[in-house]
């Protein structure tokens, strides 16, 4: 249509095929998300009879379309009657800032390459559950904005600090700020979770692609590597399973080092 708004326009050819800086919102608790979090929405389209409406101190206004066309956009199993777009914050690159504004005590999570959006997005969903301070994210891998990994996420995309930047840039910035890097990694030197030995400080967990897994950079890179036991003959654990159980394990030594010290 000749009346067209540029964001739809971008939407329809972002949905498509997306290109940073722009980010598709899928339902409404993605669109709540990245309201609440301050990101900068270009728009939303609403269905004709959707009863959702954005926060009234947010100042956006719905752009109402018949409810087919959503489902044609991303099929009606994914809007929720809400589809919108936004773009990324301009420090989504600043890893080395982030390092700087980090507790002395701070945990991130690290995915230099990994391939599955649904992968990412549950890593996002249980670092912002568990008490991650941010998610680092390789240019190597897929990119955690992308939709797939946006609905995997739960909207924690949108609350959590999160960087997209090279391997090595990503070294640099956590070797400068001082963290101990713990690396998921099966196979030789690597010790079983419940054994490892932490030091106060801060701590970053390292995890490896789904079937290559840290590859050799990353473990020569790694100050520690240590796996999750599991029963003979059983597969190991995908990446976002253990980013739930080295994130829990870890809170749950510091949390003990703090009673015993205090």
């Amino acid at each position: 249509m000749d009346d067209e708004p540029d964001w739809v326009r971008e939407l329809q050819k972002q949905i498509t095929d997306r290109e940073d800086p722009w980010v598709i919102l899928e339902g409404r608790q993605a669109v709540e998300a990245a309201v609440a979090g301050w990101w900068d929405l270009a728009g939303i389209l609403a269905g004709e009879n959707c009863d959702w409406e954005p926060p009234v101190w947010s100042g956006l206004e719905l752009h109402r379309r018949p409810i087919a066309e959503l489902d044609r956009l991303v099929g009606p199993e994914n809007h929720e009657g809400v589809l919108g777009l936004t773009k990324l914050p301009d420090e989504t690159a600043d890893v080395a800032g982030l390092m700087k504004e980090m507790d002395e005590d701070a945990l991130v999570v690290v995915c230099p390459r990994l391939h599955s959006e649904e992968q990412v997005g549950s890593i996002l969903k249980n670092a912002a559950a568990l008490g991650a301070q941010a998610v680092i994210f390789g240019r190597e891998g897929v990119s955690p904005f992308e939709r797939g990994a946006v609905r995997a996420s739960a909207g924690a995309v949108f609350r959590l600090p999160v960087r997209v930047a090279d391997g090595g840039q990503i070294l640099r910035c956590l070797k400068t700020a001082g963290f101990t890097m713990i690396g998921g990694a099966a196979g030789e030197g690597s010790v079983s979770l419940e054994s490892l030995e932490i030091e106060p400080g801060r701590l970053a967990i390292v995890l490896g692609a789904e079937v290559e897994g840290l590859g050799r950079f990353w473990n020569l890179a790694c100050d520690s590597l240590a796996h999750v036991p599991v029963e003979t003959g059983s597969a190991v654990l995908d990446p976002a399973a253990t980013s739930a159980v080295f994130m829990w394990e870890l809170a749950r030594r510091r949390k003990e080092q703090a009673e015993s010290d205090g």
